[in-house]
């Protein structure tokens, strides 16, 4: 592993501490393993259809953002996207993302930075999504500060960058000109293969453009969202939660949110974390909340990360694309 791995893992792992330490310092341990025992399996058995439901959908929205550029039947993006999946929750700082990226070129072509611009094109309309159904259960349902603070800064910061995506897909000659300028700054060796770079990312970002585009793309988010919401609520059936399904939006909003900054692997932590902030501010007791939280984000990782790895074994891929992530991210700042 290479210093910026290691570094990247201790970041990780201590974020995870953190928030894990911020779960469990005020339950009972006794108590959360008693709600874990008294969980009616069926009900998560279930939540495992919604689920995959809305896996499917974000393939198919990736496809849809990919189509002009690389043509990729549904089965085949959402191989890649699994594998991707796979490897975001096995290693820190999203490398899945640039693995995913790096996987459509080789077996489909096109430049890797093309793609992975539709994949902050996916990234950017997920926190809007997210932060959209958080504020709409605070709004009507209030919350506490600390998920208050959670969606004023995702929140602001998607809106920003979605702002940025908007103006560069509207307005691409002047955009390109600006930033052109703005490579001005850089060191003069640098800027022939920034230049290239940015080239290739804005070619990306071109399929966002026009209302039926990002229309389509809007849809498709809110729907594998919700998807997901749903799975979220038959999980706390599970639990005998009883709360309102309409209030699993902002579970999924708050767990999904602290987790979209790269840091931990899979989000442990905050993810449970922000999960069970919500369910305690709804009438859940802190105990069975953190049940729920620790149960939910094992049932989304778990079978994610066989699906990918099995996915990476039938491609004749290997493990090897999970051990090198980091060399693959170096990969990218030579891109042709």
């Amino acid at each position: 592993m290479t210093r910026r791995s290691v570094l990247r893992a201790l970041l990780g792992l201590l974020v995870s501490m953190l928030f894990l330490g911020l779960l469990l310092r005020q339950v009972e341990l006794g108590e959360v393993w008693d709600a874990l025992r008294g969980v009616e399996w069926p009900w998560l058995v279930l939540a495992a259809v919604p689920f995959a439901l809305g896996l499917w959908l974000r393939a198919l929205r990736w496809r849809l953002v990919l189509r002009a550029s690389v043509p990729v039947t549904q089965s085949e993006v959402t191989s890649l996207m699994l594998i991707g999946l796979a490897v975001n929750n096995l290693l820190p700082v999203r490398a899945g993302e640039v693995v995913r990226a790096v996987l459509m070129e080789r077996q489909h072509g096109g430049s890797r930075v093309r793609v992975l611009a539709t994949i902050v094109v996916e990234r950017v309309f997920d926190g809007l999504v997210l932060a959209l159904f958080l504020v709409l259960v605070l709004a009507t349902r209030g919350g506490n500060g600390v998920l208050q603070l959670l969606v004023l800064v995702m929140g602001l910061g998607f809106v920003v960058a979605m702002t940025v995506l908007v103006w560069i897909t509207a307005r691409p000659e002047v955009s390109h000109r600006q930033l052109v300028r703005l490579l001005g700054l850089a060191p003069t060796r640098l800027r022939p293969e920034a230049r290239r770079w940015m080239d290739n990312f804005i070619a990306g970002l071109s399929q966002l453009n026009g209302l039926r585009a990002g229309t389509a793309v809007l849809v498709a988010s809110v729907g594998s969202w919700g998807l997901e919401a749903v799975a979220y609520w038959f999980v706390g059936e599970g639990f005998g939660l009883g709360l309102d399904p309409w209030l699993y939006l902002g579970v999924t909003g708050a767990a999904n949110l602290s987790i979209a900054a790269p840091s931990t692997s899979g989000g442990i932590g905050p993810f449970e974390f922000f999960a069970r902030e919500v369910l305690v501010v709804f009438g859940a007791t802190s105990a069975v909340a953190t049940a729920y939280a620790l149960a939910l984000h094992a049932l989304i990782l778990v079978p994610v990360v066989l699906a990918g790895l099995l996915l990476l074994w039938r491609n004749h891929l290997g493990v090897g694309v999970l051990t090198h992530a980091d060399r693959i991210s170096v990969e990218m700042e030579s891109t042709s």
